[in-house]
């Protein structure tokens, strides 16, 4: 089996974004992962998009370019490229969590985005380890 490639984003998200628009990038989402073979995690948060993708690098970043150039979003900042031995959200081709939802708030999803907005240089090895942990809550993502 050949590396799997993980990228992990933060954006802004449009001022006017409703959950019909994210409902809507949902849809498109995980038809198109799917023809791709890309799989992933996207959060709404606070105005905020966060999002793992994973799969072929090239069809990764061509994916990239895409989010880039929708309105939904801005100031895209991605904050890790690398490669591993596995998915980690292998079966869905976009999981979602509504972090704006007060169960879904808890101390785990708020550090992560500490982390991501946060001005820390090395914050790779904690984004990821804190993935995993929401990899391990899949049954309750959308």
């Amino acid at each position: 089996m050949s590396a799997i490639f993980h990228l992990v984003y933060i954006s802004d998200a449009a001022m006017d974004i409703s959950y019909t628009d994210i409902r809507d990038i949902l849809e498109v989402s995980r038809k198109k992962n799917a023809q791709e073979n890309i799989t992933g995690l996207l959060i709404y948060r606070d105005g905020f998009f966060l999002q793992l993708l994973e799969g072929e690098e090239k069809r990764v970043k061509a994916l990239l370019n895409k989010i880039r150039l929708d309105e939904r979003n801005s100031a895209l900042r991605v904050l890790i490229e690398t490669t591993g031995d596995q998915r980690l959200f292998e079966g869905w081709s976009m999981a979602f969590m509504d972090g704006d939802i007060s169960s879904n708030s808890t101390q785990d999803l708020i550090d992560l985005f500490d982390a991501c907005l946060g001005a820390e240089t090395d914050r790779r090895d904690l984004i990821m380890l804190m993935l995993k942990k929401f990899r391990a809550s899949a049954p309750e993502l959308k």
